[in-house]
């Protein structure tokens, strides 16, 4: 008695072929939807985290994010002293510090960034007009009142100084953090690589002397103003850099987690 003939043979086979066909379509639908699946809940995840993180934020003060006069009490001070102690633990340096209390402010506090930046210029929050954010426009140099001199010329430049917006944020912001934690300790124990840019870039709030010189932002008078900005301009412009590139890095530049 023969065998089946070639043809039954490949009848056989091309129908095996097409039931496996079947099974791998099957099994590869059911492992799309899987991941179909599995991206979707990791998605909605990461949304609803997104949504708990901006629903923890800070409404934005009225007016001005950077205006003259009250500070911000909602702001998490204490929180922000803590980590300060993080960065000391971990021998980061103050402007590291620096970068990252700009970073936290501007990018992880409030509903809005208080601050952003295009077209050379940086634009500040100051309210909403149907639902979007109003800003008003300052130059780097009226912002943090930075110019690229060894002396004060004229009264132009030294009021230019005296009244930048980068004061308002020293006084409510960093003045408040420092003030958390200068009577401690191990605050006290530091050296001047600390206390030296955390005071100046205070202002006149923080005192720092430097030659019998104290420094105040708001001297009036030209020819003092003139020989503080001359002995405080190197920590100033490390100061200011530190903190711009806190302001305007896209994720956070240093991560650390208070105790």
């Amino acid at each position: 008695m023969s065998g089946p003939s070639n043809a039954e043979l490949m009848s056989v086979l091309e129908t095996l072929t097409a039931e496996v066909a079947k099974i791998a379509e099957v099994l590869k639908q059911q492992q799309d939807r899987k991941q179909y699946q599995s991206d979707y809940y990791k998605k909605r995840k990461a949304k609803k985290l997104v949504k708990e993180v901006e629903d923890k934020r800070l409404p934005n003060p009225r007016g001005n994010c950077l205006h003259a006069g009250g500070r911000d009490r909602n702001l998490p001070a204490a929180e922000w002293a803590k980590t300060l102690k993080v960065f000391v633990d971990r021998g980061l340096s103050a402007y590291n510090f620096l970068s990252w209390l700009a970073w936290t402010w501007n990018h992880n506090t409030y509903k809005v960034v208080p601050v952003t930046r295009s077209g050379g210029y940086m634009h500040l929050y100051y309210g909403m007009s149907d639902n979007r954010p109003m800003r008003t426009k300052r130059s780097d140099r009226d912002f943090t009142g930075h110019m690229r001199i060894n002396t004060f010329a004229n009264k132009v430049q030294m009021e230019t100084f005296r009244d930048a917006s980068w004061w308002n944020w020293t006084w409510g912001v960093l003045s408040q953090v420092i003030s958390e934690v200068e009577d401690e300790p191990w605050y006290k124990a530091l050296g001047d690589s600390w206390h030296k840019p955390m005071q100046v870039m205070q202002g006149g709030i923080g005192g720092y002397v430097i030659n019998g010189i104290a420094f105040d932002q708001n001297c009036n008078c030209l020819e003092t103003a003139t020989k503080q900005y001359g002995l405080f301009r190197p920590t100033l412009e490390m100061g200011w850099g530190a903190c711009m590139r806190g302001l305007f890095c896209k994720k956070e530049p240093f991560k650390v987690t208070s105790t």
